[in-house]
């Protein structure tokens, strides 16, 4: 009887030492995934301030361009200031049939990668369809038409799609589809416009602008490209606003804005961006 008794206070003392135990290291692992939430919650703000930090630094590097390296002369800085001071008494009559300026470029959106690194997709620029045109390459003759945005960002193949043979093929990312027709650029030797009808696959009309030749800019370097925008005179800054652009990746071979939406659809390196654009009245000067 005694070694029963005895045997059943062990019992209840091992019950009680194993209770605690367990108490105990419950308490340890409550205050574990305490401090591991708090770790997960420290990495997403540490992870936000930097992606914060990056746009600012590039914001700044915007708004504050690198000087040029070059002696300015005394004389044109006198006529540049001159000049500054004669437009300052004149109303702003550049460009008198487009009373709106680009406010800002933001709200930039990577749908997907589809196709290779250069191309260019766009919607209707005049109607309501929200159909999607997607043009792989800078030299094919297959569109590629999907009926939303929905198929076109869900689905990595193009078994959504529906395909579009064109009788000439292509060249460029200077496509435009404009209240039904489609425009492209004929590859061929001479610069020939063709308008192409969608809806019965027919060529409605076709031109032929008097150029030379054509140089596509896709074979050429960077460097050289910049260079010709120097010679001839396409960048004027002297007038031009700084617009921060968030841009994140190489090269653009393609941009097309749609005005009914104010978004614009890059082709970036393979990548499908939306960047959404905001317009403002011009101001004068």
């Amino acid at each position: 009887q005694e070694r029963i008794s005895q045997w059943h206070d062990q019992s209840s003392r091992y019950s009680t030492e194993l209770r605690d135990f367990k108490n105990q290291v419950l308490g340890m692992l409550e205050t574990a995934e305490k401090e591991r939430e708090a770790m997960r919650s420290e990495a997403e703000s540490t992870a936000v301030r930097v992606d914060r930090l990056e746009r600012e630094v590039d914001y700044l590097e915007t708004q504050n361009p690198a000087p040029p390296c070059v002696e300015v002369d005394e004389t044109l800085m006198e006529k540049q200031v001159a000049t500054a001071k004669q437009r300052k008494n004149e109303k702003y009559t550049k460009l008198t049939d487009c009373s709106d300026t680009i406010a800002s470029v933001r709200a930039m959106k990577i749908l997907k990668r589809f196709g290779s690194t250069s191309g260019l997709w766009t919607k209707d620029a005049a109607g309501n369809s929200e159909k999607i045109y997607v043009f792989d390459g800078t030299a094919n003759d297959t569109v590629y038409v999907f009926p939303r945005m929905r198929e076109f960002t869900l689905f990595s193949a193009t078994r959504k799609a529906a395909r579009i043979k064109l009788p000439y093929p292509w060249v460029g990312t200077g496509h435009l589809v404009y209240d039904g027709p489609l425009y492209y650029i004929r590859q061929q030797g001479s610069f020939q416009v063709i308008k192409f009808n969608l809806a019965n696959k027919t060529v409605v009309d076709s031109s032929v602008f008097p150029a030379e030749e054509q140089i596509p800019v896709f074979g050429l370097s960077r460097s050289r490209v910049q260079c010709v925008f120097d010679v001839s005179g396409t960048l004027a800054p002297e007038d031009a606003s700084l617009v921060y652009f968030p841009k994140r990746y190489g090269s653009h071979s393609s941009m097309k804005y749609n005005p009914r939406e104010r978004q614009i659809y890059a082709w970036d390196d393979g990548y499908q961006i939306i960047y959404r654009m905001e317009m403002k009245k011009k101001l004068e000067v």
